[in-house]
């Protein structure tokens, strides 16, 4: 150990070193660390030994402690004696340690509505006010498996792994919640509703779509029900259904959207006050051309038991009451008013006017007027903030006829109806 040392000491103070003595010397480093860890190690482990065997009970020394494992490796070393016991005992590894059941969490309290102060006003209104599709007091109820309404759907992914019974199922499971509100809405005096489009869930799909036989006695169920208490219900396909598009694909499939519709309310016994309320739609850089189109599907596309529930209504992007109006007299189809959507998509005829020349066309079919009516959020600016609904109506129009039927489009609609 002394020479190697004393080379290595010769070795680093020399003033020329060569190729030979620079390699010599790394060689010499290398071993001179390898040596001196295996001489530290075997000097600790036989220091830790004479300790050991040098404590007894009556001594003062204190043994050497090793540092305490750190709980991963507890858990490593039970999970190895676990293994090696079942060994012993002639298990298989493949036995799973019992896990203890978890606790259930208590439900949450169901939420309080309190009903703020408002100003009361004087009215001549004596039509019906109603709301569209969601229950916010029924769909808030828990637990969860409490909650009632008509939405549940899924994703396509979803019944090509559980098969056509599981969103069949969907739509037996929103039928029977439909029961369900129209009681709570005669309970509560309210007796006009819009029913949710996603009833049933991709009845109307090109591939996965499915006819309505198999839920027809639950469908007559709804319709008798609503029929015993007077009340009206509608719907309002969404805004993929495009009449008046360029696209034969999308015309094909905005008519199987509106049969499935007139299927639903067909099979409920349902009038002619249950119509289907569809918007114009794209302009598709051709707005006279694309109404030439939504005229067109109207006349001869549609079949007959759909075009008899038809409806039109102005939005508040593409089409107001002035472009809609000539369409509807020309085809005597009924035209919803959206007194919302013409504040923020006016037209050029005042709301007594346009109302007026859509309860003509209302009465020559035998159908009872219907509006829309909702206010933007306070503090909305931009057009497409001012889009969206506030939770409450404030006051109803002047130009509102004493005899309409009117759905509040508002978020909080138990509010806008209390």
């Amino acid at each position: 150990m002394f020479r190697l040392v004393h080379s290595l000491r010769f070795l680093r103070f020399s003033h020329r070193p060569t190729p030979f003595m620079s390699s010599t010397v790394a060689a010499v480093r290398r071993r001179s660390t390898r040596l001196a860890s295996t001489l530290q190690s075997v000097e600790t482990t036989a220091a830790t030994e004479i300790a050991a065997d040098n404590v007894d009970d009556e001594s003062d020394l204190t043994p050497v402690e090793e540092p305490e494992a750190s709980p991963k490796r507890k858990r490593q070393t039970r999970t190895k004696k676990r293994k090696a016991q079942k060994i012993e005992d002639g298990e298989s590894f493949d036995t799973e340690v019992q896990k203890s059941p978890r606790k259930k969490r208590a439900p949450k309290p169901e939420p309080v509505y309190v009903i703020p102060d408002v100003e009361l006003l004087e009215t001549t209104f004596r039509g019906r006010l109603g709301y569209a599709c969601l229950n916010t007091i029924l769909r808030n109820k828990k637990p969860a498996t409490d909650s009632i309404f008509c939405s549940r759907t899924c994703r396509l992914d979803t019944i090509k792994q559980k098969g056509m019974d599981f969103v069949k199922e969907l739509g037996r499971q929103n039928t029977e919640d439909l029961l369900t509100l129209i009681q709570w809405n005669e309970d509560n005096k309210i007796r006009f509703m819009r029913i949710s489009s996603e009833l049933f869930p991709y009845a109307s799909h090109g591939k996965y779509g499915y006819d309505l036989e198999y839920c027809a006695l639950l469908l007559a169920r709804v319709g008798e029900l609503a029929n015993k208490y007077g009340h009206r219900l509608t719907t309002h396909p969404g805004q993929f259904t495009q009449l008046g598009s360029p696209k034969p694909g999308v015309i094909e499939a905005s008519v199987r959207e509106l049969t499935y519709h007139a299927e639903m309310l067909d099979r409920m016994g349902i009038d002619q006050d249950g119509v289907m309320i569809v918007h114009g739609g794209g302009v598709y850089d051709d707005k006279p051309g694309t109404i030439e189109r939504i005229k067109d599907t109207i006349s001869n596309v549609l079949p007959p038991n759909v075009r008899a529930r038809l409806v039109l209504e102005n939005d508040e992007i593409c089409y107001n009451a002035d472009d809609l109006l000539p369409i509807c007299e020309e085809l005597d189809v009924p035209l919803v008013f959206d007194y919302h959507h013409d504040a923020l998509n006016p037209s050029s005829i005042p709301p007594s006017a346009i109302i007026a020349r859509a309860n003509a066309i209302f009465a020559r079919r035998g159908i009872k007027p219907k509006q829309h009516l909702s206010e933007p959020r306070p503090g909305a600016e931009t057009l497409m903030e001012k889009r969206a609904h506030a939770d409450r109506c404030q006051r109803l129009p002047p130009d509102l006829p004493d005899d309409m039927g009117v759905p509040l489009r508002v978020l909080l609609l138990f509010l806008a109806l209390g």
